[in-house]
């Protein structure tokens, strides 16, 4: 057998020392399923889930995007964006229009409504991330950080 093919770490699935639980994609998937469930347990009583809550958040720090700026920062397919923000659209937390610039493009801004309805669940995204990042360093998160983005780096090529 070739030798480049064989597995060169223990983070391959084919090497015999292979284990789940020191598998980064393994613990990187538990957390994000555990930190979405959560959050969704958090926004639940205010009628909103963690796919609105994105594209809220998203908008509240860039004020409007176009649907796709949404799609690849919520790194969420552009079809699943757009079902979500007609969704929003119907319950008055966000409003579309034809882009100036390029009429192909459509841009998302938040309502009123929208404004009100993120602000009014800081508090609740807040608490969940609070408690994910207990006894947690900021360094450690900036190190966390790091890897993470050469990891998607690594896999946009």
């Amino acid at each position: 057998m070739d030798d480049s093919r064989l597995p060169k770490t223990k983070f391959e699935f084919a090497h015999d020392n292979f284990e789940f639980d020191q598998w980064p994609f393994y613990n990187m998937s538990r957390l994000i399923s555990l930190y979405h469930r959560r959050l969704d347990a958090a926004l639940k009583p205010v009628g909103i889930d963690t796919s609105r809550w994105r594209v809220l958040s998203i908008l509240g720090k860039r004020g409007t995007a176009t649907v796709t700026q949404i799609s690849e920062e919520a790194a969420t397919l552009m079809s699943t964006t757009a079902k979500i923000i007609r969704r929003m659209v119907a319950q008055d937390l966000v409003s579309t229009s034809t882009s100036q610039k390029d009429a192909r493009s459509i841009e998302v801004s938040l309502t009123d409504k929208g404004a009100a309805t993120l602000s009014s669940i800081q508090e609740r995204v807040d608490a969940v991330a609070a408690r994910s990042f207990y006894k947690i360093t900021e360094n450690d998160i900036d190190l966390l950080n790091q890897t993470t983005r050469k990891m998607y780096e690594n896999l946009k090529i």
